[in-house]
């Protein structure tokens, strides 16, 4: 394996990650009623905040190209590594965990 074929793998894994993580976070709703843009603003998902570089909501090929070095924005502990604490939002608390005990 040449490092070229091992760049392109990371890239492309990278792409594909922030991808997913951004159509699995537009698919969980619980945005306010009217869809986006009405009501309250949400956050953007961490992935977002560092590889959508110019902030339009489109990930181009040179924020693309960019990743690895934007990535490691959120390696909040320095390892080297992104765990799922370091790339997702955190999550909201559920209002019926809430005094439940668990």
């Amino acid at each position: 394996m040449t490092a070229s074929w091992w760049k392109r793998s990371v890239l492309v894994g990278t792409a594909a990650l922030a991808v997913s993580a951004l159509w699995v976070m537009g698919q969980s709703g619980g945005g306010p009623p009217g869809g986006p843009g009405q009501g309250e603003h949400r956050p953007k998902p961490p992935l977002e905040q560092v590889l959508d570089a110019n902030a339009d909501g489109v990930i181009d090929a040179g924020e693309i190209a960019n990743a690895p070095v934007s990535l490691k924005k959120l390696d909040k502990n320095g390892d080297g590594k992104l765990a799922s604490d370091e790339y997702r939002p955190p999550r909201p608390p559920r209002p019926d965990d809430q005094g439940s005990g668990r």
